[in-house]
Formats: C-alpha cells, sequence, structure tokens
C-alpha cells in the first residue's frame, strides 16, 4: 500500500536484542520509550545504519531490505529523510545553502529551496550561518532541510532533546502545521511529545513494543507524570 512501511527485524547485540514489528501509516507514528529500549536501534535498520540479523522492511511499496532474498538496498537508495538529536547542518553553508543542498539531491523535487523558505517560515534566515542561529532555529531548518529532500519518509530521533520547553512547543506546532503527507516516525522518550504529536503511538520496552495505540494510550501508560489539563491548553 502506498504511503505505508512494513517492518519486522531482529537484531541482536551482545546481552540484548531487538525484536520489533511495526507498520507505520502517513502522519505522526511515534516510538516512544525509555533509552536503551531499541527505539534508535529500529530507526537506524530503517535507514540502513545498521544491518538487521533477520527480517524485512518494504516502504511505499519498495522492498529496502528482506534477509531470505538477500535484499539490502543502500542508505542512500532509500530516500529518507532524516532529522537526528543534533541538527547535522553544514557549519560553513548558509541556512539558503543548506537546503539547497537537499533539494539538488531530491528525486522528482517540485519546490525551489526559495519556496521551501517561504512556506515553513525562514525568510529572513536565509543567510545566516548555523553557528548565527537558536537551537529551535537550526532544527527548523534541518527539518526543512530534510523535507527539501522529497522523501518518502521521514525518520526524526529525539529530535527535540536538546531543546528548552518553549522552543520544543514551538517546533512541535511547526511540525503540525505541515501537513505533511508521507510516513513521519518519531522516536522519543518523554511522553509529552508523543501526547502533543502523535497520531499512532508504539510503546517499547527491552527491545519490543509491548503496546500500540493513539493517544489514549499515553495518557495510559505515563498518567502520573502528565499533567494533561495543562498539555491541553497547548493543542
Amino acid at each position: 500500500m502506498g504511503g505505508q512501511i512494513v517492518l519486522r527485524f531482529l537484531k541482536r547485540f551482545p546481552g540484548f536484542e531487538v525484536r520489533a514489528e511495526f507498520e507505520f501509516g502517513r502522519g505522526f507514528n511515534v516510538i516512544l520509550g525509555p533509552s536503551g529500549c531499541g527505539k534508535t536501534t529500529t530507526l537506524r535498520v530503517m535507514c540502513g545504519l545498521e544491518r538487521a540479523d533477520e527480517g524485512y522492511m518494504r516502504c511505499c511499496e519498495e522492498v529496502f531490505f528482506d534477509t531470505e532474498e538477500g535484499i539490502f538496498l543502500p542508505p542512500q537508495r532509500r530516500r529518507l529523510g532524516i532529522v537526528f538529536q543534533e541538527d547535522n547542518l553544514l557549519p560553513h553553508l548558509n541556512v539558503r545553502e543548506n537546503v539547497e543542498f537537499a533539494t539538488r539531491k531530491a528525486r522528482n523535487g517540485k519546490r525551489s529551496a526559495e519556496e521551501l523558505m517561504e512556506r515553513f517560515g525562514l525568510k529572513g534566515m536565509e543567510d545566516k550561518k548555523p553557528h548565527e542561529l537558536s537551537g529551535g532555529q537550526r532544527q527548523r531548518v534541518a527539518i526543512v532541510r530534510a523535507i527539501a529532500y522529497n522523501p518518502r519518509a521521514l525518520l526524526m530521533d529525539e529530535p527535540f532533546s536538546s531543546l528548552d520547553f518553549k522552543r520544543k512547543i514551538d517546533i512541535i506546532a511547526f511540525l503540525k502545521e505541515l501537513d505533511l503527507n508521507i510516513p513521519v516516525v518519531f522516536v522519543t522518550h518523554d511522553p509529552f511529545d508523543a501526547y502533543l504529536l502523535a497520531g499512532r503511538v508504539f510503546v517499547m520496552e527491552e527491545g519490543r513494543k509491548v503496546a500500540e495505540g493513539g493517544r489514549e494510550l499515553v495518557e495510559e501508560y505515563f498518567s502520573e507524570v502528565l499533567s494533561l489539563s495543562h498539555i491541553q491548553s497547548l493543542l
């Protein structure tokens, strides 16, 4: 089915293994769990930075890997947008040049860097270098650069970890306004992030998916740490 990711894999480490089964649709898919539970490994397997010991992945009707069939599509051919904890912008390039770097690599990209910066609120920042931007602004540029690549899906690994609460809320609002019509897989240990973003939530513990559902799942698992009346006022 177009716009869907089907992922089944086993990845072994000394004394630990990640055994995951996911189906991600269009919109926000949040993998929620504590550090060390296998969230980042899942993302690394998806983008090809880790090889699964067993399993397969299909994205938008193309097989990315299948261990039984000996198929492994290299990372550069998967056409996935990736946003890490650190923004990973090219420090010697300004904002415009960072976005243009992605548009040049995009397959069937229809938007220019200028159009993307206009649409996603980067006007006035075009000539600034990354060190001249705030943490929230740098992550916004990193997100726009990932979208400029015209990806099949967007993968985000704890992208708010270095931001204060206000900047985090601003970026979450920005993401929700983008109306992305692709699967967005968002990894976090923070139930606030999951509650504010999620269309679909997957809870991981000790290398396994232990629950799957909607926003109500976050309430069920983390009600003792969520101040829902405060969160709801931010929606």
